[in-house]
Order: structure tokens, then C-alpha cells, then sequence
């Protein structure tokens, strides 16, 4: 007989609430992105099927060259945007800033207030375009220094920066007058 409870560790990633997921117009912006991306190697193979049909006869290579690339380019920039998007999911709480991505590798990271050195709120023609933003946080003894997350709605990103970093911080007394 087949033991049909529950697993004691259910698979709720990216996450219940109190996890945030990204606005709607996230979504539109990371498709618009991957697609702008996977662009070049799209066009490959119609530029590589131009080049046969004027060196050679053309043959149904040419056709293949034309139309395999720049489909697989859109179903992967499709797939990859929407994967970005579903699984992405933050949250701000006492300890820091916590974010989720990932669907077969996932990766949850928080960086501690304490940690947070500055923040940037960096925005793309896409993003501006869908009212997005990205945040960058610079930290202290991170692994690359640097946490960079897009698809922030502007007003959101502005609250993590000013949630973030206080405009007084406890050891800026110490260097004050």
C-alpha cells in the first residue's frame, strides 16, 4: 500500500504570501526584453539561409535556416520570460530584503539591513515604458557586492530604497559635527 499523506515539506515555492510576486507588467517587460535578446541569434539563421539561397540553388535548407531559428529565438524568449516572471517573489520584513527566484534551481537570499551599503533604482526604455524599475542593492560581504532585481513597479522599488537605507543611520552620528 502506497503512503498518500502529505509531505512534510510541501512545495509552496516561489511562495505564499506574505511574498510579494512582481506586477503584472512585469511579465510584458521581461517578454519584451528576452525577445529583444534572443533577437541576434534568431536572425542566424535567416541571414545564414540568404546566403545559401545566393551561393547555391535554393533548396528547402534555405527554408528550414529561415524559419527554425527566429521560431525557436521567440519560443525560448517566451519561455524564459515567463519562468523570470512566475518565479520571482519578495519580501521586506525585520531581518531585510528577501528574494526567491528559480523553478528547478532555486535561490532564496537576504540581505540584512545592516549589509545594505546604498541602493540604485535603474530604469530601461522597456521598464519605463511599463512603469518599472530596477533595484540594485550594494552591500557588505555579499557575495558579488551587489543584489540587482528588475521588474520592480517604480513606487515599490522607491519604498525598498527608503525602507532600506534610513536617511540617519545609527553610526552617522558618531561622524556628525
Amino acid at each position: 500500500m502506497t503512503d498518500l499523506s502529505p509531505s512534510p515539506w510541501p512545495d509552496r515555492w516561489p511562495g505564499d504570501p506574505p511574498w510579494r510576486p512582481l506586477p503584472d507588467d512585469a511579465r510584458r517587460a521581461f517578454r519584451w526584453g528576452a525577445l529583444l535578446g534572443w533577437s541576434l541569434p534568431g536572425l542566424l539563421g535567416p541571414i545564414a539561409a540568404i546566403i545559401l539561397a545566393v551561393s547555391d540553388e535554393p533548396s528547402w535548407w534555405a527554408l528550414v535556416l529561415g524559419v527554425a531559428p527566429p521560431a525557436l529565438a521567440v519560443g525560448l524568449a517566451l519561455w524564459q520570460s515567463s519562468w523570470a516572471f512566475r518565479y520571482t517573489r519578495w519580501r521586506l520584513d525585520d531581518d531585510g530584503f528577501r528574494l526567491r527566484r528559480g523553478r528547478w534551481w532555486r535561490r532564496e537570499v537576504l540581505v540584512p539591513r545592516a549589509r545594505v551599503q546604498h541602493l540604485d533604482i535603474e530604469r530601461g526604455p522597456i521598464e519605463r515604458r511599463f512603469g518599472l524599475a530596477t533595484l540594485v542593492m550594494h552591500t557588505a560581504g555579499f557575495h558579488h557586492g551587489e543584489l540587482r532585481q528588475a521588474g520592480f513597479a517604480e513606487d515599490d522599488a522607491m519604498r525598498l530604497r527608503d525602507a532600506l537605507v534610513p536617511a540617519l543611520r545609527e553610526h552617522d552620528d558618531d561622524h556628525a559635527g
